[in-house]
């Protein structure tokens, strides 16, 4: 018996547990027919676009069908990882898929779609071309604007596609770049055959090009693509100075707080070169000074500090005869490893110090610490020892997990490194950018001032915070793999340090907390929701400080006002003949109402002053009974019920564009006016022969800012007309005549 006849029997002996069962069949039905985009690339829930690409590629080289030809179903199993690669690459088709699985997705592909593929020597040989080489970092859409445009970072990125012969050429030269380069400046690598769009926003119509991204500017390189003239073309963007000491000036530089590392240049030994010279001044910016010494011209100097070729390191206050170490590599990378060995390493706490750091933490006895997780003993990088030095209002720590285990877990800590900032009257928040010193250090000062904590299961459970809380807080549930949570943080730390003093801000990271998201339904990220006195708001608006800040201040003093049954029928229905009410009917699960939300708020503050007018929302899921009563079939669904007091009439609002311009310009239609509509035919007998002082505003109905000005036009009318002393001005709106 096939479902459809299952379905009319169960139809025809009306048996609810009959339909109930044959749902679940069905349920699971479509469960087995549809696939796992994650499990055919064998890659986790979490897994970064790189990871993913990389499983791609270890899957296709294997699985291509030009490898596979005795396999009859080869092409069907290769389309399968295909199309769960195309989706999976792209951030906002992976959050469809995540939310609505498949089904999410049809609205984005045509029949045709994951079916086309390359050969296996594409795979092989060109695909992916940098992602095996660690000194370039390869960028695409989801973390281009988070990782280079908003940041203070000097980049040399390349934009290649794998289909260019001369991106294949460059290839080696530019791994050379990015070696010599490798902590001055950061080197990339964009694929244009995969984010074209990105691409084309930034202009690149050719390949490869090479663009420098300076200082909030962009560009272009036009010259020699040999390696040595890449390198000095993008040195000249380093801002950073190498001393040049003579005997003038030496006593001053000797009496410097900062260590030295000095480069003579004479007869005996090799001294650094000018350029490594200037690498190493921008590895070592703001610890170290770099200088050099020329002792043909300065052999008096030489002769007193006892060097006549060859580099040393001097430690702070020590540059003297006989105090230096002296470091015999010429490479610049080398040169930083030997000085920054030299530096005082982090120090590691026991069980009782940690403990002790966080009790004075809690009572405000102690400023605020930065703590360094690590799996094992000897597991840190060399350039973390920069951190002390830069974090000088800090307290610096390292905690070995396999050490401490309990405190590890405690935390939640599974994987390595990970840094922690404890602050001050205690609470923590972790650190989820690259581990360079400079982003730790940035992201350690920015938190410490703001009033932002990540959240755990226990915050839940004691009801400190969450639906059971007596306190406001506004909570970011987000997953670090996923680029607009990694958008969303700084600017939830921003509006956090806004206004912090006012509400608490806090942060749940899903891979962490997984059953935690999934006892509060979170299956998108990010999720942001703002629990005001066990109340619950979604926030669906712009990720950015500004508008977090608005959606808070609009929830705590709202001026949209929530109907149910009742009040609908006594505010709405029965409103007096003075009384205009503007209502959206929507549902908490649909995407455009959800889109509606911010834009809605924006219409009702417009509006406040306007006292005849009235805004409201009714929650069709919550009061399904108001919206079946009210004939309301989809969402969002906007109405307007006009002056007079008529029980059943509204006016639909159908225009495509749901943002508050266009809603206010629809809804100022129905308002009572005290402005006049003037033609060609009266313009003249009522305006120019008058005797009468006109203000006329001359607009086009598809001019967007003459929408925005509409309402406020008519307010002005109304509160100037009212006035006594100007009851004879007369305001008038008037269409341009073609």
């Amino acid at each position: 018996m096939n479902l459809e006849r299952l379905l009319r029997t169960c139809l025809q002996i009306r048996q609810p547990y009959c339909v109930s069962w044959l749902f679940v069949v069905v349920l699971l039905i479509v469960s087995v027919a549809a696939e796992d985009f994650y499990k055919l690339l064998d890659v986790s829930k979490g897994a970064s676009t790189k990871e993913i690409r990389k499983a791609f590629k270890k899957k296709a080289v294997t699985m291509h069908p030009d490898k596979n030809t005795d396999d009859p179903d080869a092409h069907d199993k290769f389309i399968k990882i295909n199309r769960a690669y195309e989706v999976l690459k792209d951030e906002d088709l992976r959050k469809k898929y995540d939310q609505y699985g498949e089904e999410g997705l049809k609205d984005d592909f045509q029949k045709g779609w994951g079916k086309r593929y390359e050969s296996w020597k594409f795979y092989q040989e060109e695909f992916g071309l940098y992602d095996d080489d660690p000194e370039i970092v390869t960028l695409s859409r989801s973390d281009f604007d988070m990782s280079v445009e908003n940041t203070e970072d000097i980049w040399f990125i390349n934009f290649y596609s794998p289909h260019c012969s001369h991106c294949h050429e460059l290839a080696p030269s530019w791994r050379e770049v990015a070696r010599e380069l490798e902590g001055v400046v950061r080197v990339g690598a964009v694929n244009c055959a995969d984010d074209r769009q990105l691409c084309m926003n930034l202009g690149i119509r050719s390949y490869p090009t090479l663009m420098m991204f300076v200082s909030g500017k962009h560009l272009k390189y036009n010259g020699d693509r040999s390696t040595s003239r890449l390198v000095e073309y993008a040195l000249q963007f380093v801002k950073v100075k190498v001393k040049s000491l003579t005997y003038a000036n030496f006593a001053e530089a000797a009496t410097e707080d900062m260590p030295w590392v000095i480069t003579f240049c004479g007869d005996d030994g090799d001294c650094l070169l000018p350029r490594t010279q200037l690498k190493l001044a921008a590895i070592l910016i703001d610890l170290v000074n770099v200088g050099s010494v020329d002792c043909h011209k300065n052999l008096n100097l030489c002769n007193r500090l006892e060097h006549s070729g060859g580099t040393y390191f001097y430690q702070p206050g020590q540059v003297d005869e006989n105090t230096g170490m002296e470091i015999s590599s010429l490479i610049a990378q080398e040169v930083a490893y030997a000085v920054l060995s030299q530096l005082p390493d982090v120090t590691d706490l026991d069980s009782e110090e940690f403990k002790e750091v966080r009790t004075n933490l809690k009572s405000g006895q102690q400023q605020s610490w930065l703590v360094h997780f690590v799996e094992k003993e000897g597991e840190h990088d060399i350039e973390l020892r920069k951190l002390p030095a830069m974090l000088s209002d800090f307290k610096v720590g390292r905690v070995i997990c396999e050490k401490m285990r309990r405190e590890c877990d405690k935390f939640h800590i599974h994987k390595y490194p990970v840094f922690l900032v404890f602050k001050e009257h205690g609470g923590y928040e972790i650190f989820y950018g690259r581990t360079t010193a400079h982003d730790i250090a940035a992201f350690a000062r920015d938190s410490a001032d703001t009033r932002l904590e990540a959240l755990g299961p226990d915050d839940f459970k004691t009801h400190r915070v969450g639906p059971q809380s007596t306190d406001p807080w506004f909570i970011d549930f987000f997953a670090p793999w996923c680029p607009p949570c990694m958008r969303l943080l700084p600017e939830f730390r921003k509006a956090a340090k806004n206004y912090g003093d006012k509400i608490n801000f806090g942060t749940v990271d899903c891979t962490i907390h997984s059953s935690l998201c999934n006892t509060y339904q979170i299956h998108s990220y990010p999720t942001t929701v703002f629990y005001n006195h066990t109340t619950p708001h979604q926030y669906n608006g712009k990720h950015n400080s500004k508008s977090i800040i608005e959606f808070i201040q609009d929830t705590m003093n709202p001026l949209v006002i929530a109907l149910d049954g009742n009040s609908f029928d006594s505010h709405v229905l029965n409103r007096g003949k003075d009384e205009l009410w503007l209502v959206d009917f929507y549902a908490p699960w649909c995407g455009p109402c959800r889109q509606l939300e911010p834009e809605w708020r924006r219409v009702a503050k417009k509006l406040k002053d306007n006292k005849f007018v009235k805004v409201g929302k009714v929650d069709c899921q919550q009061h399904s009974y108001v919206c079946q009563r009210q004939g309301v079939r989809g969402y969002p669904n906007i109405r307007l019920y006009p002056l007079g007091g008529h029980t059943g009439v509204y006016n639909d609002y159908n225009n495509w564009f749901r943002d508050a311009p266009n809603i206010l310009n629809w809804a100022t239609d129905f308002f009572p006016t005290r402005v006049e509509t003037l033609t060609s035919r009266n313009f003249r007998e009522k305006v120019l022969d008058s005797p009468i002082p006109w203000i006329i505003d001359f607009y086009a109905p598809w001019c967007g800012h003459c929408q925005i000005f509409k309402p406020v036009f008519e307010r002005v009318a109304e509160v100037r007309v009212s006035r006594e002393l100007c009851g004879h001005i007369i305001f008038v709106h008037r269409k341009v005549d073609k």
